[in-house]
């Protein structure tokens, strides 16, 4: 696995290269494939479809113009996420939006087939991402990067510019904050 990472690691180096020397068609290959982690990202954070996939965009583009200053000793995708994470706290500083909680994806939380199952997957999703909407905006960074996306605290350090052991004690409060409101939620749906 670490050999296939390594690999992917240096086909991405080398599209960047080529992308820096003028062949900007090779972009598309990592367009492809990150724009799911980067419309995940920009959705738990924003809560919002349609300006989730602007803020996608606008970070893919935002990306392809610093190409040439994107350093070969860390991960694209780290690199790519805290130009996602930026574009994010940009937006809702500038906007103090409301997080919408009517767009969840289902194929995040199940796959279940049977409507009742299905029916409390959707409710389930609507809850959570009420809940993680709710968090103050760095707890909410934490828990989309670590438990959403997968990113481990080393990468994590690199996009927030937070030290590991900080982000380890802000994502178990930000767990805590979760089960809170999950808890009090629980009690008024009974």
């Amino acid at each position: 696995m670490y050999k296939a990472n390594e690999n992917m690691q240096s086909e991405e180096y080398s599209l960047i290269k080529q992308c820096v020397d003028g062949d900007g068609e090779v972009y598309a290959i990592l367009v492809e494939r990150y724009q799911e982690m980067v419309y995940n990202i920009a959705y738990r954070m924003l809560g919002d479809a349609e300006t989730a996939r602007d803020i996608s965009q606008e970070s893919f583009i935002s990306a392809y113009e610093a190409l040439e200053n994107f350093k070969n000793s860390s991960k694209f995708s780290t690199w790519l996420c805290s130009i996602v994470m930026n574009k994010c706290r940009d937006y809702l500083r500038c906007k103090k939006v409301d997080i919408s909680i009517d767009d969840v994806r289902e194929s995040l939380f199940s796959t279940m087939p049977d409507p009742e199952g299905s029916m409390y997957q959707k409710q389930l999703g609507r809850t959570l991402q009420k809940a993680i909407g709710a968090l103050p905006e760095d707890y909410r960074q934490v828990i989309v990067l670590k438990h959403i996306e997968g990113f481990d605290y080393k990468e994590m350090e690199s996009i927030l510019g937070v030290s590991a052991n900080a982000l380890k004690v802000r994502t178990c409060r930000a767990r805590e904050m979760l089960k809170k409101f999950l808890l009090e939620t629980r009690g008024t749906d009974g």
